[in-house]
């Protein structure tokens, strides 16, 4: 990859054998001008890296971890609002790295503020924003992290994913989709209203998949019209499983 020959010598500095201090943030090509910062961006850099280049990955990330001084005693909580150490919790789990993991960890749980939203069914972290939104690109790191296992970001990235139903035009927040999995051919669903209320129906369209028939399970007083473009149902108001699985007929 050219552009990435480039990029390692001229933005990340790890063309040389030792580790960088530095990274390029931003570059401008319109007066030439770097803007240099210390390499614990690195961190953030190396996870989306690593599935495309997984060893200079891991010598930023090597580098990021060393400039915060993380690498041998973990960072102290409380940690600054960043989303640095939730791309370092998700790749000491990508690279099974357990006690990295273990001390990261510990100092996020103490610093954001995981929390249950039990009115919406939303888990999220406050990371001592008092917002009233939890912030998105913190949030999704840690999610990632969350999610995430040994070599599982790199096999996601490296392999097409199976080709898949998806569930569309869900009416939130009034309600959310808390499971959606493709197994084996079979759609699992866990539906989650906000206010239930067997007295109600709420709507919602599955595109993706064949134009047939399809057996279902679930709620009970579900409808289902099978269209050349979606799966369209509507389903009572109440919380509950839904598995949705070609028929046989």
């Amino acid at each position: 990859m050219p552009w990435w020959n480039y990029a390692r010598e001229h933005y990340l500095a790890i063309h040389t054998d030792e580790l960088p201090t530095t990274t390029t943030m931003y570059y401008d090509p319109i007066v030439d001008v770097h803007h240099v910062v210390p390499a614990t961006l690195d961190q953030v850099i190396a996870w989306y890296a690593g599935p495309q280049v997984p060893e200079d990955a891991r010598r930023l990330f090597a580098a990021g971890i060393a400039s915060a001084g993380i690498d041998a005693v973990g960072p102290e909580a409380p940690l600054p609002p960043t989303r640095m150490f939730g791309a370092s919790l998700a790749l000491a789990r990508e690279w099974d790295m357990p006690d990295l993991e273990e001390r990261i960890a510990h100092a996020v749980e103490a610093s954001y503020e995981p929390t249950w939203d039990e009115s919406t069914g939303e888990f999220t972290w406050g990371f001592g924003l008092d917002e009233p939104h939890p912030r998105g690109q913190y949030n999704a790191f840690m999610a990632a992290a969350e999610a995430n296992g040994p070599g599982m970001w790199e096999r996601l990235s490296a392999a097409p994913l199976e080709p898949c139903p998806q569930v569309v035009a869900v009416d939130f927040p009034a309600v959310a989709m808390t499971r959606a999995e493709w197994i084996n051919g079979s759609l699992f669903l866990h539906m989650s209203p906000l206010a239930p209320d067997p007295s109600k129906r709420t709507t919602f369209r599955i595109v993706g998949a064949e134009p047939r028939l399809w057996d279902y399970i679930g709620i009970e007083g579900a409808m289902i019209e099978s269209t050349a473009s979606a799966l369209i149902v509507t389903v009572p108001l109440v919380e509950g499983d839904m598995e949705f699985t070609p028929s046989s007929y």
